[in-house]
């Protein structure tokens, strides 16, 4: 039997996700929030405290289970001291790689 290990997961790709109340959660770059976080010497922990939300909550922004509502992006940018625009994953080219 043989077993093929994918390191590509449905985490990897950043969907904004439709609320059932019709509101549509923003796209956070995991990985962008994870760095601006170290870059700024904030725990996860600290992170949280400064942008009223849970550990819990960051932590699964940051690893990709989860994105986050405008009021909550706005304070984890705040907290951060960045922009929006600065978290979320960059806009496809819409070219498709062609020339």
């Amino acid at each position: 039997m043989v077993v093929h290990v994918s390191f590509f997961s449905m985490r990897d790709t950043v969907q904004p996700v439709k609320t059932p109340s019709g509101d549509k959660d923003l796209a956070i770059d995991g990985r962008k929030l994870r760095w601006r976080r170290r870059a700024a010497g904030l725990s996860v922990e600290e992170l949280a405290t400064a942008a009223g939300c849970s550990k819990g909550h960051i932590s699964m922004i940051e690893n990709g289970h989860r994105d986050a509502r405008t009021p909550t992006l706005v304070a984890i940018a705040r907290a951060l001291g960045c922009e929006i625009t600065e978290l979320m994953p960059p806009e496809p080219t819409g070219n498709g790689g062609a020339a």
